[in-house]
């Protein structure tokens, strides 16, 4: 274990966990493992099976290596049918025999319950990622899974196959959504996915490390990977945005371009964003008009992006002056983002080409070229 490595364990490991949330319902029987699958699960009891199913059809010899940690969750406020279906989730989980090592946390019972300012998907991911890490070194995979989500028979394989030849920090898996026996339905989640995977693709062409789709269940990092970016961000949504934001900041996220995960297509509002949001409100004419972006938008960002590339070491005014001045969308957000005092203080900390250039996509990250994005929809 490399100094600097132990350094950042031993910190996050102080500031990060709160060893009073959750109780785990068993110990590993091992003391290292090489990967992990943390499953979140909030009202599931119905869907968690075919998850758990998907699971046991993984490679026998990969899955000796792997612990499931499922986050069984709900606030202290929730109503009680919530409760109930989390309490027959554990009773249904704990009293099966899996092919696979199992740890339930308890976060739902009276005793063990999120307070509400704590409750949310991104703080039950956190807590099982964060539990994993005693019982992994450095290059053990966290997957981040969702309890009614299926994965291929070949996931495990595939994943591990790929991290060995890449030696990727953090990956986003290709994914298709459950067919769906309503038409409707059906309609809407094709269009929906279609469209998160062309603005993915589109930012991508733009040269931004950050061309990918932000889904929770699609995501696998290293441990150290976890904690060099302080872990899950606790947010009661959008945590997979902002913790691939984050990873795509501390090294280049691998896009595995096989389908191997299956997420819901159920229609069930439980945030404002996400599939079960938008499938529940397909009465709304306008659902999906914020994902439907003019193509102007990237070639302005393509054009924006090489330009830093070429004039890195130039002047500021030459630099927004290069940029066409008949884009005014592109100025005045550049204006709004205080672009030109971010880049002199990039240009005065960067040696080369590279490292500002590396700098400048740090700074104007995924959360600015979305909110660029939405200024150009149709």
């Amino acid at each position: 274990m490399d100094h600097f490595f132990k350094k950042t364990l031993l910190k996050y490991k102080k500031n990060k966990i709160d060893l009073t949330l959750g109780k785990p319902n068993n110990y590993p029987q091992k003391k290292t493992y090489k990967y992990f699958i943390i499953i979140p699960s909030f009202s599931e009891k119905l869907y968690i099976k075919k998850t758990l199913e998907s699971i046991s059809q993984q490679e026998k010899n990969l899955l000796d290596h792997t612990l499931i940690i499922i986050v069984i969750n709900n606030s202290i406020n929730d109503n009680n049918q919530i409760k109930e279906n989390n309490y027959q989730t554990y009773k249904s989980v704990s009293k099966r025999e899996y092919s696979f090592e199992v740890i339930i946390i308890d976060c739902f019972s009276k005793e063990h319950a999120f307070a509400d300012k704590k409750s949310g998907v991104g703080m039950a991911r956190k807590i099982g990622h964060d539990y994993c890490i005693n019982y992994s070194h450095a290059n053990s995979l966290f997957f981040s899974l969702d309890a009614d989500t299926i994965i291929h028979h070949n996931y495990l394989k595939k994943i591990i196959k790929q991290f060995n030849t890449k030696k990727f920090s953090s990956a986003v898996i290709n994914f298709k959504h459950q067919t769906n026996n309503n038409p409707l339905i059906q309609k809407s989640i094709n269009k929906y996915e279609k469209l998160l995977k062309k603005i993915a693709y589109n930012i991508r062409l733009t040269g931004s490390p950050y061309g990918f789709v932000s889904m929770g269940s699609t995501i696998v990092c290293t441990m150290k990977a976890y904690i060099s970016v302080g872990g899950m961000p606790a947010k009661r949504a959008t945590e997979d945005f902002y913790f691939l934001q984050k990873l795509a900041k501390y090294d280049q996220v691998h896009c595995i371009k096989s389908i191997l995960v299956y997420p819901s297509s159920r229609a069930e509002q439980r945030v404002h964003l996400g599939t079960g949001y938008r499938m529940s409100n397909l009465k709304n004419k306008n659902l999906f008009t914020d994902l439907s972006i003019n193509s102007n938008a990237y070639s302005d960002l393509k054009n924006f992006f090489n330009i830093i590339e070429k004039k890195w070491n130039c002047d500021i005014k030459e630099i927004i002056s290069s940029s066409d001045k008949k884009n005014s969308k592109l100025h005045a957000y550049l204006k709004s983002i205080n672009f030109s005092m971010a880049f002199k203080r990039i240009q005065k900390n960067s040696s080369n080409q590279k490292q500002l250039v590396n700098q400048f996509h740090i700074w104007f990250d995924n959360f600015k070229i979305y909110k660029f994005l939405k200024l150009h929809v149709n």
